[in-house]
């Protein structure tokens, strides 16, 4: 496995290394990126790819992130005056594929079903953020009609 815990960590004082970390343990999962251990060992537990995959995405981006951003960059085709919201960041989504990848190598050696599998990522990120700005109206719609009685 790529990623590895990290004792409990407590806030440097500036200088030499000038970031300061919570007092919770973390996991990296590489190239700098934290999780938080209790929510990374949650994780573990997830069945099914697209749940597993949906859940590291809030992980690492946050809804507040995921719900202003696509996949791609790309925007919607269902929209003819769509404006394309900024890409994911690539590296973090090569996170997310590594993540998975290892989460499926536990399970199988055969590299079609493995490439298969990780194939969905972006369909898996995009229905995330498709249920995020769901949710996002609907609360507004609630908010609205409360307004209004």
């Amino acid at each position: 496995m790529r990623w590895h815990y990290a004792r409990p960590r407590l806030p440097r004082h500036r200088g030499r290394d000038s970031m300061a970390y919570g007092p919770s343990a973390e996991v990296h999962l590489g190239s700098g990126i934290w999780v938080d251990e209790e929510k990374w060992h949650q994780l573990q537990v997830t069945q099914g790819d697209s749940k597993y995959t949906k859940n590291l995405a809030v992980m690492i981006w946050g809804t507040d992130v995921l719900k202003n951003r696509s996949v791609t960059g790309v925007a919607t085709k269902k929209k003819k005056d769509a404006v394309p919201k900024p890409p994911l960041s690539p590296h973090k989504l090569s996170i997310v594929r590594e993540c998975l990848y290892d989460r499926i190598a536990q399970e199988t050696v055969d590299e079609t079903e493995i490439a298969q599998r990780l194939s969905k990522v972006n369909k898996y990120i995009c229905e995330k953020i498709m249920d995020i700005n769901k949710s996002c109206k609907n609360e507004e719609r609630r908010e609205a009609k409360y307004n209004l009685q």
